[in-house]
């Protein structure tokens, strides 16, 4: 290169090394797509991209272009991408099965546990539509298959919410341009509390666990600890500490509950005992998923001859079952890890005091 001065060669440097003069700056080539290719434009944070297809001819014989735009792109690089579906006039194609892949290894990281579980069983049940195209599904289809899998509220909710966390990601991606899942119609939310088991069939449970049947042994464990289902199913055998029969580390949904521990009566020991010598590899004391536990239950439930009540019965029937036996209400409070006492009071039905009289101080349900 030439000194721009003095027009001597001039090496590598912004000086001249024989006058000093300063040089002046390379300019970078700027690389320009073809014609036909489109245009990204800037406006203000977001980038546009427009493209051109096709031409028309006025009567007075000027030619003018056809252009489409779409903007809102958060980077130069998604608008680029989106220029041959302009040009193409159709947006691209995704499977539920892409969309659900796109949620898990993103949002879905940082939600809490329960919530990760509630979404793990909701997704089971969107299975017969994974591998359909999501443009070429119906509000009908979807409908149709939130109706066959979630006959209650709860549910029915974490499907609905599941899909539409999927149906953004193809919003976003200009696959559809309408979240059909919010448009789908959900069962009635019943706020009905679960009933209480009864001392009768309490004493059915006990039976029928001394018979051997072991899913009646979770039973029990939920019913004299007050034990949430999903807590049951999140509970390994290195939470337990035997010294002061307290339960750690498996407490969800509120901040009361996550650290309070699960407190259990030294009657239980041989139950707990048992629970823990089969349970699986993982340490988990119930080797099983939710669907298959839940099953179980009910099916180890009737089998025993009691009522066909849902598994939070248990817990309902903890707290009947202390506030019948004049327990104070904070401490039953504290039992049951309520941050609220309204919220403990709801778990209490005193009209089946009666039922309940044998078990008033939460004794293990066997004669003297």
């Amino acid at each position: 290169m030439l000194c721009r001065k003095c027009h001597q060669d001039v090496r590598d440097g912004p000086y001249c090394s024989q006058c000093g003069a300063a040089q002046a700056a390379r300019q970078p080539i700027r690389k320009k797509r073809g014609n036909g290719q489109g245009t990204i434009i800037k406006r203000g944070k977001t980038y546009t991209a427009i493209a051109t297809i096709g031409r028309y001819t006025t009567p007075d014989g000027k030619s003018h272009l056809i252009r489409k735009s779409q903007g809102g792109f958060p980077t130069k690089s998604e608008a680029y991408a989106y220029l041959n579906v302009l040009k193409e006039g159709k947006p691209p194609e995704a499977t539920f099965q892409q969309l659900l892949k796109a949620y898990w290894d993103g949002p879905y990281k940082k939600l809490s546990s329960s919530k990760k579980t509630a979404y793990d069983i909701a997704s089971g049940r969107w299975k017969s539509i994974m591998s359909k195209s999501v443009k070429d599904t119906t509000l009908g289809e979807l409908q149709s298959v939130l109706n066959s899998q979630a006959k209650t509220y709860y549910p029915a909710r974490d499907m609905q919410s599941l899909l539409s966390h999927m149906y953004k990601i193809a919003m976003a991606d200009r696959v559809v341009s309408v979240n059909l899942a919010r448009l789908l119609t959900l069962p009635d939310l019943v706020e009905e509390e679960p009933d209480p088991f009864s001392e009768i069939e309490l004493r059915k449970f006990w039976d029928a666990y001394g018979k051997g049947d072991r899913i009646i042994g979770y039973v029990l464990l939920m019913i004299y600890s007050g034990m949430m289902p999903g807590e049951l199913l999140k509970v390994t055998v290195d939470m337990i500490d035997w010294g002061s029969r307290e339960i750690r580390g498996c407490g969800l949904k509120t901040k009361k509950r996550k650290e309070a521990p699960i407190v259990f009566p030294a009657f239980l020991d041989p139950v707990l005992a048992d629970l823990c010598e089969s349970a699986g590899r993982t340490g988990k004391l119930v080797a099983m998923n939710k669907d298959k536990f839940y099953s179980c239950y009910h099916e180890a439930v009737i089998n025993a001859g009691a009522r066909d009540l849902p598994p939070y019965s248990c817990r309902h029937t903890t707290a009947t079952a202390l506030a019948l036996g004049n327990i104070a209400p904070s401490v039953i409070q504290e039992v049951m890890r309520h941050s609220k006492l309204s919220t403990t009071q709801r778990y209490i039905h005193m009209t089946n005091a009666e039922a309940h009289s044998a078990i008033n101080t939460m004794t293990c349900g066997k004669e003297a």
